[in-house]
């Protein structure tokens, strides 16, 4: 039996190994590279030198970077919420209705190039000729709201995605278990949480763990309209990182602040395989 699992991955190998390269090539050369970065102190040009973990001293004693973690923490639980709840909304409403012809509609933001989406929201935050001068304050250019802001623009291109994936998989559940539960009186409220929820309860783990990831590599949202301002208040570890790396040539210090980014990641992967062992439930 191992001799034949040999022949089928020699077999194989012609086809698995510029995959492996790529990946190399892409993945593992630039995360090595990023570790090895965070070690040393460098501009970007001329000589480098090792200075071990003086530049994770250095973020973490710095409060641009603990003010962009309580940032990127903000937009994490946002974004785990409101377009959670209303994916799952509008997953159920479609699952009763069948208004199949409804997801166009919602689903057209998530197409969009961030670029546009941001010009959009640019316009109608503006105080000037926007929507925004109605409300009298200046959304983008207000410290308390310029984050908050920029969150609803994001959501109202986001949701859209989670309401087709939650349907994909409301989808997948038998009817028979709503028609029995109908017919033993359950409410729509009781079919969604004894049957829908548990039922998709891994896509939605998943796509909440995916969430705490993407949400921790923001930046094109926040580089397109703001780049980090009023006064640092939307400024996320993914822009405070180019901004070190581009502007202010702190080499080291942006690939310590990319090992961070990175270990949000690496935590959320280990919670999901923790869920997973244990068996996911709602």
């Amino acid at each position: 039996m191992k001799t034949r699992n040999n022949k089928e991955l020699i077999q194989y190998m012609p086809f698995l190994l510029p995959t492996l390269i790529l990946n190399l090539l892409i993945v593992l050369f630039p995360s090595i590279s990023t570790i090895l970065l965070s070690l040393f102190e460098w501009s970007g040009f001329g000589k480098i030198k090792f200075v071990g973990i003086k530049n994770f001293i250095s973020i973490f004693s710095d409060n641009l970077v603990i003010s962009a973690i309580l940032h990127n923490i903000i937009w994490t639980i946002i974004f785990l919420t409101i377009p959670v709840i209303l994916g799952l909304t509008v997953a159920e409403l479609l699952r009763r209705t069948k208004w199949e012809f409804l997801q166009p509609f919602y689903f057209f933001p998530v197409i969009l190039p961030t670029v546009v989406v941001c010009f959009i929201w640019g316009f109608i935050y503006n105080p000037v000729y926007g929507l925004a001068k109605y409300l009298g304050i200046a959304i983008l250019g207000n410290p308390s709201t310029a984050l908050y802001g920029l969150a609803f623009a994001n959501i109202w291109a986001w949701w859209g995605f989670l309401g087709a994936v939650f349907y994909s998989a409301v989808q997948s559940i038998s009817k028979e278990l709503y028609e029995s539960a109908s017919l033993d009186g359950a409410s729509g409220w009781q079919q969604f949480r004894y049957i829908t929820l548990p039922q998709i309860a891994p896509t939605l783990v998943f796509m909440e763990i995916m969430t705490i990831i993407w949400s921790f590599q923001v930046f094109d949202w926040v580089w397109l309209t703001t780049q980090g301002g009023p006064a640092g208040s939307t400024e996320l570890l993914a822009t405070l990182l180019y901004k070190k790396a581009f502007s202010l040539y702190k080499v080291g210090e942006a690939a310590a602040d990319g090992v961070l980014i990175s270990m949000f990641g690496f935590l959320s992967v280990g919670l999901y395989f923790y869920l997973s062992k244990r068996g996911i439930e709602v």
